[in-house]
C-alpha cells in the first residue's frame, strides 16, 4: 500500500484577508457547527443549531443554488415539511392530532435541509478537517450521560460516533492513507470490543475502501463509478459476512453473539431479525401509499397492519415494543426512509430517494477519484445505513455532516462578503 497523499474535497478558496467581519462569520459558522451537532432540544424538536441556523440565514441562502443536488434537497425538504402538516390535518378525521409530534417532525425535516446547507457555508470558510473535528466536538458536547442507554454502555451509545468523527477529521491533516487505515482499524477494534456490530462492520468497510484507492489511477467515467459500485457492493455483502461469522465464534463478545443467535433465528437473516420495522413499513406503505403526517397518531388498524407486516418475517409483535415505541405517540419505524415517507408522505419519500442517490453516488464518484478519505468513506456509509435502518431523530446529525462535506461544488463559484 502506499502512502501517496489522499485528496479530500477541496473548500472553496478564502477571501481576502482574514479581519473584521470576515472573521466574525468564520466563528459563527463554527458556532454553528459544534449547535448543529450537539442536538440540543428547545423546545419539540427546534434545536439551537437550527435556531441559530435561521439567524444566520442571510449568510448561508446563497450556498442553496451552490449544486442541483442541494438545491433538490432544500426544495423537497421545504415540500416535506408542507405535506407533513397537510397530511396530518387529512389524516385527522380518523386518527388522533399530536401537535408536539407534528411539530417534532416539521423541525427535524427544517433542521436536515437547513443544516446541510449552513455546515456546506462552513466548509466553504474552513477546511473539511476542521469543519468535521468541530462539528465532532458539538457530537461529543451532546452525549447525554443520564440516559439509559448510555449507562448500558457507554462508549456504543456515547463516545463511538464523536470519537470517530473527531479521530477521522484530524487525520484529514496529514492526507496519507496508511495513517487513515491505522486508525479506522484501531477505532473498529474499539467499537467490536464494545459490542458495536454495524459500526465495526462499517469501519472495516472503509479500511477496504481507502486500501482499494492505493492501487491504480483516478478515474472520472460513468464506467469506471459503476465499477466501482459493484465492488462497493461485493465489499460491503463480505463484510457483512465475515463480521456475522466472527459475532457468532463469539469473537465480539457473549452478548453481542446471544443477541446475533436470536436474531438470526427470529426471521433467518440478521437485518430482518436486528431491524424487523422494515416488515411494519412494508405492510403500511401497501395499506397507505401516502403516508400519513408527523402529527397523526395510530389507529389500532395501523397498529395491526405493522404487527402484521412483523409476523410476516417471524417477528413476535406482542411485546410492547409496537405499541410503547414505534406507535406510542406517533409513526417511529425505525429508518429515515421510512419515517421521512410515514411523516411527510410522497415529498418525503422523494427527499429520502434523493438522499440515498446523492450518497452512494458521491462515494461512487470519490472513490473512483481516488478522492475520498476515510473521514468522508465513513460518513457516507453510515449514512446510507441510516438511511435503511437508524431513525431520523438520531441520524440527522452524521447526515447533515456527510452530504455538506461530500456535495460537490463549483469552484468558480465566487463567494460574497456577507
Amino acid at each position: 500500500m502506499t502512502s501517496s497523499p489522499v485528496e479530500t474535497t477541496p473548500a472553496l478558496p478564502s477571501l481576502p484577508g482574514r479581519e473584521g467581519w470576515g472573521v466574525a462569520t468564520t466563528w459563527l459558522a463554527l458556532l454553528c457547527l459544534v449547535l448543529t451537532g450537539m442536538r440540543f432540544d428547545l423546545s419539540f424538536g427546534l434545536t439551537a443549531g437550527l435556531a441559530l441556523t435561521v439567524v444566520l440565514l442571510p449568510l448561508w441562502v446563497p450556498w442553496v443554488r451552490s449544486s442541483r443536488w442541494i438545491t433538490w434537497m432544500v426544495v423537497l425538504g421545504v415540500a416535506s415539511a408542507t405535506g407533513s402538516v397537510w397530511l396530518t390535518l387529512w389524516h385527522s378525521d380518523t386518527r388522533g392530532v399530536s401537535t408536539a409530534g407534528l411539530l417534532e417532525s416539521v423541525f427535524g425535516v427544517l433542521g436536515l435541509v437547513c443544516g446541510i446547507v449552513c455546515v456546506l457555508w462552513a466548509r466553504s470558510r474552513s477546511s473539511i478537517g476542521v469543519v468535521g473535528a468541530v462539528f465532532g466536538i458539538g457530537l461529543l458536547l451532546g452525549i447525554n450521560p443520564a440516559g439509559g442507554t448510555f449507562a448500558e454502555n457507554p462508549w456504543r451509545f456515547g463516545f463511538s460516533l464523536p470519537v470517530t468523527v473527531i479521530v477521522l477529521a484530524i487525520v484529514t491533516r496529514w492526507r496519507r492513507r496508511w495513517l487513515d487505515v491505522i486508525a479506522v482499524l484501531a477505532l473498529a477494534g474499539v467499537s467490536a470490543l464494545n459490542g458495536g456490530r454495524s459500526t465495526s462492520a462499517i469501519l472495516l468497510l472503509v479500511a477496504l475502501l481507502v486500501v482499494w484507492q492505493s492501487w491504480g489511477r483516478p478515474a472520472s467515467s460513468k464506467l469506471a463509478a459503476i465499477r466501482t459500485l459493484i465492488l462497493f457492493g461485493m465489499l460491503a455483502f463480505g463484510t457483512y459476512l465475515s463480521v456475522q461469522a466472527a459475532i457468532l465464534e463469539g469473537a465480539l463478545g457473549e452478548s453481542a453473539q446471544l443477541r446475533t443467535e436470536l436474531q438470526l433465528s427470529t426471521s433467518g437473516t440478521l437485518i430482518t431479525g436486528g431491524r424487523p420495522e422494515i416488515g411494519a413499513t412494508l405492510a403500511l406503505m401497501a395499506e397507505s401509499p401516502g403516508g400519513f403526517g408527523g402529527g397523526a397518531v395510530p389507529n389500532m388498524t395501523d397498529v395491526l397492519v405493522a404487527k402484521s407486516g412483523m409476523s410476516a418475517i417471524g417477528y413476535d409483535p406482542n411485546n410492547g415494543y409496537v405499541e410503547n415505541y414505534m406507535f406510542g405517540s406517533g409513526f417511529e419505524v425505525h429508518s429515515v426512509i421510512g419515517d421521512l415517507w410515514a411523516w411527510c408522505g410522497i415529498p418525503g419519500l422523494a427527499l429520502a430517494v434523493v438522499l440515498l442517490v446523492f450518497l452512494v453516488t458521491r462515494t461512487a464518484v470519490l472513490t473512483t477519484g481516488r478522492a475520498a478519505s476515510a473521514l468522508l468513506l465513513f460518513l457516507g456509509v453510515k449514512s446510507i445505513w441510516n438511511l435503511l435502518f437508524a431513525p431520523l431523530e438520531s441520524a440527522l446529525t452524521v447526515l447533515v455532516l456527510a452530504v455538506a462535506l461530500m456535495a460537490p461544488l463549483a469552484l468558480q463559484k465566487r463567494r460574497t462578503d456577507e
